[in-house]
């Protein structure tokens, strides 16, 4: 099977051997031209930029919330990525440490209640509860105070 790329190639050759005008051409890059992969955003809609021209604020993607790029003391609040357009990560240092928490606190908690219901300490329906609140509060978040 012809990867996007080459589809998009091959639709473009035909449309030259065909002498289709250049507004043909246009139709089918817009339609069939590969995109560019992960997400897509206006710079402006998720930043808050100073004066100078510098970011200050970067609407961190799990919490939703405008979060400073740089703490009181200095510290970077998201995860450098140079590579794009950003510069930074867009979820901070705190959604990345609050995820990783709640899977643990869930994955203790899967293993407790296994251990509880082999051992016949609890009915099959109650550790069925209890898996059903875990995966509720594993998903739960909440923005940690002073982010803000």
């Amino acid at each position: 099977m012809a990867t996007k790329k080459e589809v998009f190639e091959s639709a473009l050759e035909l449309c030259e051997d065909l002498k289709l005008g250049g507004d043909a051409i246009a139709r089918f890059t817009v339609l069939l031209e590969p995109k560019r992969g992960g997400a897509q955003f206006n710079i402006e809609d998720v930043t808050t930029i100073d004066a100078d021209g510098t970011i200050t604020h970067i609407l961190d993607s799990v919490f939703n919330v405008m979060v400073p790029v740089f703490d009181e003391e200095g510290n970077e609040n998201f995860y450098s990525k140079p590579d794009t357009e950003l510069g930074w990560s867009r979820f901070s240092k705190a959604a990345e440490k609050s995820r990783k928490d709640r899977e643990k606190t869930f994955k203790a908690t899967e293993k407790g209640v296994f251990a509880d219901l082999m051992a016949g300490a609890i009915e099959p329906d109650d550790a069925k509860e209890l898996m059903v609140a875990a995966e509720a509060a594993r998903k739960e978040v909440i923005i940690p105070d002073g982010l803000v």
